[in-house]
């Protein structure tokens, strides 16, 4: 069985040469895949049922309370000057597997979670067996992965247990602390996995984020300003309505991705920012290797009472659309902001 996971993750590009984009597919070595079929486990070593459900994220949650957790520092080149500059993009730590100060990226762009092989390796997470390889596609192509379990990621006192996460080979995206932890891999988790709690807040200006399993959202009383976006879940992945430049248009809500807005070809010539052979080009790093890009702003983008003028964006120009030609809506936009996902009542909250 073959399972699409969409993971639209892309870092900060730079203008470049077409000599200099980077166009290999991340691959398992022979000695890798010999290394997973070696330890690899069936369901019920892995306490799985003998006919599991692979698209079932999670076997179990435990908590009874909110738990609020610091977000790492990972700061853009415009820290001063932007509100949550500090945090590009929301990484936490967690205890996985019993292995302390493990790095972990939610990613609501990402409907399904990953580890690189060695990071899996490092905290013994097992394939399991009799499952055909996972494809996962994203900014830069295609990657096949193995189906593995974690048997517990502790968040303080919240647990996750029975994880299901892809093993794929060691790629950029995974590496996207390069340079602030001496190049530590992290672990994606999709924001999709923990839908059965309430609601989570990733709050980049105070550098928090709350996972709360059954209490109710409201919004902060210290707000000035509150929206909420009817929040919908396509392919597991979280969608809401925006307007760029007076046209509707529904969207991915990527937490995981370091830009402003992802727009495929098709929207971004009916809007008037792309045409081939006329745009500045740069490198969209993702979990298959690297695609070029064309970079714009979008003179005004409204989700919900959110106004966001002159977003950077940018158009993947070679290579299939991430998403399946869908728009993505970056951390770039989103960290300004408290985000919370409403699971319970189906809303995009954002304040400030």
């Amino acid at each position: 069985m073959t399972i699409l996971a969409m993971l639209a993750l892309g870092l900060a590009g730079c203008a470049t040469g077409l000599d200099q984009l980077e166009t290999s597919t991340p691959t398992f070595s022979t000695s890798q895949r010999d290394d997973l079929r070696k330890r690899a486990k069936s369901p019920a070593e892995l306490g799985l049922p003998e006919h599991f459900n692979p698209g079932v994220a999670v076997g179990a949650v435990a908590s009874q309370s909110n738990v609020t957790v610091a977000l790492c520092k990972v700061s853009t080149q415009q820290t001063r000057e932007e509100i949550g500059g500090q945090f590009r993009v929301p990484i936490i730590l967690a205890n996985v597997n019993g292995h302390p100060g493990v790095r972990v990226l939610l990613d609501s762009g990402s409907n399904r979670n990953l580890f690189g092989y060695s990071l899996a390796h490092e905290l013994g997470i097992s394939a399991v067996t009799g499952l055909d390889p996972v494809i996962s596609s994203g900014i830069g192509g295609s990657v096949d992965n193995l189906i593995g379990v974690v048997r517990s990621i502790k968040v303080d006192t919240l647990e996750l247990r029975r994880v299901l996460a892809l093993i794929g080979p060691d790629t950029q995206v995974l590496s996207l602390t390069q340079g602030f932890w001496n190049n530590p891999q992290a672990l994606i988790l999709g924001l999709h996995t923990v839908r059965m709690l309430s609601y989570v807040s990733i709050d980049a200006p105070n550098g928090t984020v709350t996972f709360a399993p059954r209490e109710a959202y409201q919004a902060q009383p210290s707000s000035i300003f509150v929206t909420t976006i009817p929040l919908r879940w396509v392919n597991g992945l979280p969608q809401v309505e925006v307007v760029m430049d007076g046209r509707t248009v529904p969207c991915y809500v990527d937490t995981g991705g370091d830009y402003g807005l992802l727009l495929p070809r098709k929207l971004a010539g009916e809007l008037g920012y792309w045409k081939p052979g006329h745009e500045t080009v740069g490198i969209s790093k993702g979990v298959a290797g690297a695609s070029l890009s064309a970079t714009y702003v979008v003179r005004e983008t409204k989700v919900g009472r959110a106004n966001f003028a002159n977003l950077a964006a940018r158009t993947q120009v070679t290579g299939p659309d991430a998403a399946d030609g869908n728009a993505l809506l970056g951390n770039a936009s989103l960290r300004r902001l408290r985000v919370t996902f409403d699971f319970q009542h189906g809303q995009l909250w954002m304040e400030r």
